[in-house]
């Protein structure tokens, strides 16, 4: 899913050409259709008005990115609204999206329990389900969701497929869940740094974007910045001018953005292994700790009293660096002081790339449950919604985005091209074993940093848990010892 904000800006200046589907449809016999380019083509069929049922699960409806507003709608709903009727008219369908607000953190029964129960009674309620990585991941292992590869019209190498996720999800060569450009709320959900323009100029900074454009944007240089801005500018002898704010999540992007991951598969054994004991995550996650535990530096903004504290003290100019994901941007609408948006830190220089972590609390993927009616229809339906998603959610999500909303300045606008070529799935933040990588976060929460030992008391039943998820995969994917 690559794209680029500055190209799409382009294309926004061009309106787009509503196409109808033919009138020539069967259901019996599969024909080819264009649509709306001569590259691209969908498999042409009339479902009968078959009623299409999507079973999205989520923290609440800003994770349903098939429901609109029809009454004052934003760019995005009226782009929601086109993608989705777009759909119905190619196939004669209609979108069904049932809304499932999840009440767990794990498991959620609206979806976990709600697909296990589907595919033991053998029903076909969802032809399309959303749901939560925490739920898809083990889903996939116990074998409740459908290779997404033996559907005869899904191809996860066009370009509305995010191929990271694709790449990061795959097992013994199957894929039972991904995303792209249909999951508009993945997107908001993608960690992001920005920064207080004003007092990088007061302050006589560095060129942040320039910092990003040669490789020099790591931990160490964040962390020798923020300490040139922290300052007492009141006297009242407490730091009143932060370097960084953060919130304890932080510690994932941290570990991701060095290039490193919680968990990896193994392709040899396909055995899922704990990747959290190497030298890089220990000598990361204590620089990390050292810059945000250190109280005249940095200042936390989550797990206080005030909870949208955040909000004054990065508008009110009393932060430079916000540690946040894209979709919080949007409560800075009215900030009178300009902001510059940033991928999340290297740890060294001489990485090959940034790396932007995906939100594991929020994230929320698509899959197929096990038990369906139609696969044809299935797969048509879903390729026809990425490709809409293409057409109108995409630059839609892109000019609401760019009109002001996340993004004030054309280099920010190239910042969003790498956080989002550069998307970051970690299995280890899904999967969570023995809680090992929560940790990380209970550890900067709790203000006693120590790793070491934490991983050494966790490090046996988290293996062991990945030990028991990897065999139940190999044998959902007919793979035995």
């Amino acid at each position: 899913m690559k794209k680029s904000f500055t190209r799409i800006l382009a294309l926004l200046l061009v309106c787009f050409v509503f196409s109808a589907c033919s009138d020539d449809q069967t259901d019996d016999t599969t024909q080819v259709t264009a649509v709306a380019d001569s590259e691209f083509q969908l498999p042409t069929y009339d479902f009968d008005n078959h009623a299409f049922y999507i079973l999205s699960v989520g923290r609440n409806e800003n994770s349903n990115d098939f429901l609109y507003k029809e009454e004052n709608p934003s760019v995005l709903d009226a782009a929601t609204e086109r993608r989705n009727k777009s759909v119905e008219a190619l196939y004669n369908i209609k979108i069904v999206s049932e809304q499932q607000n999840t009440t767990a953190n794990y498991q959620s029964p609206e979806a976990f329990s709600a697909l296990v129960r589907e595919a033991t009674a053998g029903d076909t309620n969802y032809d399309l389900c959303v749901i939560p990585g925490y739920d898809v991941c083990r889903l996939a292992c116990q074998g409740y969701l459908t290779d997404l590869h033996t559907l005869p019209y899904f191809d996860g190498e066009q370009e509305w497929y995010d191929q990271k996720a694709n790449e990061a999800f795959t097992f013994a060569n199957k894929l039972y869940f991904t995303t792209g450009d249909s999951g508009v709320s993945m997107m908001n959900q993608t960690f992001c740094i920005a920064f207080n323009k004003k007092l990088a100029e007061e302050y006589q900074l560095e060129d942040m974007y320039e910092l990003v454009n040669s490789n020099q944007w790591t931990l160490e240089k964040m962390y020798d910045i923020s300490k040139k801005v922290a300052s007492d500018t009141n006297g009242d002898g407490e730091t009143d001018v932060y370097g960084t704010m953060y919130w304890v999540d932080a510690a994932y992007g941290i570990v991701n953005g060095a290039g490193q991951r919680s968990v990896v598969l193994n392709p040899d054994t396909l055995n899922m292994e704990l990747a959290l004991n190497s030298e890089t995550t220990h000598n990361v996650l204590e620089d990390f700790a050292e810059m945000v535990l250190n109280p005249e530096v940095s200042i936390k903004y989550q797990h206080n009293s005030k909870a949208k504290e955040y909000i004054e003290v990065f508008s009110g100019n009393h932060a430079l660096f916000f540690m946040t994901t894209i979709g919080k941007l949007s409560e800075f609408r009215d900030m009178e002081t300009d902001y510059g948006i940033l991928p999340y830190v290297m740890y060294k220089s001489e990485q090959q790339e940034y790396c932007n972590t995906v939100s594991p609390f929020n994230a929320v993927y698509t899959c197929v449950p096990l038990v369906m009616e139609n696969r044809e229809r299935t797969s048509a339906v879903m390729e026809a919604i990425g490709y809409y998603s293409k057409e109108y959610i995409i630059p839609a999500y892109y000019d609401k985005t760019l009109n002001g909303q996340y993004v004030r300045d054309s280099e920010s606008a190239k910042m969003l091209d790498i956080i989002f070529d550069t998307r970051a799935y970690d299995l280890g933040y899904m999967f969570q074993p023995a809680q090992l990588p929560e940790n990380m976060l209970f550890m900067i929460r709790d203000g006693v940093f120590d790793w070491s030992s934490r991983y050494s008391a966790l490090e046996i039943p988290a293996q062991n848990f990945l030990n028991f998820y990897s065999e139940s995969y190999r044998k959902t994917v007919n793979i035995t010892e």
